[in-house]
């Protein structure tokens, strides 16, 4: 890592669906898929930067997967927890504009819907079994990460008894 290069704040989601799907967008500026993500507003947490990013860029309404550990909160205080992300990765950006890093906390979500509308920053939006990312173009990274969720159960495990939680 370059420790001259600046460094941005990115939250992104692995947007899970229960017929044991993902939510990729086909990225127009790189060509390739990826989860929805984007930078985090300097008046917003990691946690509402990635379901803004989700919204905005499929029309997907999702919530977090994992706990929130409330003891440590204080109102009081002012003291706020957030979600542990799944990930964290540090990403190196070879923007024209201006070579930098993005430090990307990566979450698990849940859709709490499937219809994806793209907008003009994605070229396509849709949900993908694990057999349908064999053909598709990725990061090589990415595909990893991507088959680490797949397999695993504890994941998915996660995911249902959220979806029974929301639907109660």
């Amino acid at each position: 890592m370059d420790p001259r290069l600046p460094k941005q704040w990115t939250a992104s989601g692995f947007v899970l669906h229960p017929e044991r799907k993902v939510l990729l967008i086909h990225h127009r500026k790189l060509g390739v898929w990826l989860y929805p993500g984007g930078h985090i507003e300097s008046t917003e947490s990691p946690d509402d930067a990635v379901l803004r990013e989700i919204s905005e860029e499929t029309g997907i309404q999702a919530r977090i997967l994992g706990l929130l550990d409330t003891p440590l909160a204080d109102p009081e205080a002012d003291v706020h927890v957030l979600h542990t992300p799944y990930r964290v990765l540090c990403e190196r950006i070879n923007d024209p504009k201006g070579h930098h890093y993005h430090i990307d906390l990566i979450y698990l979500c849940v859709a709490l819907e499937t219809n994806c509308i793209a907008n003009g920053e994605v070229h396509a939006a849709r949900f993908f079994s694990q057999e349908e990312l064999a053909d598709l173009k990725l990061f090589p990274n990415f595909r990893v990460l991507l088959r680490r969720v797949f397999e695993d159960e504890e994941i998915w495990r996660a995911m249902d008894k959220l979806k029974e939680q929301v639907a109660a």
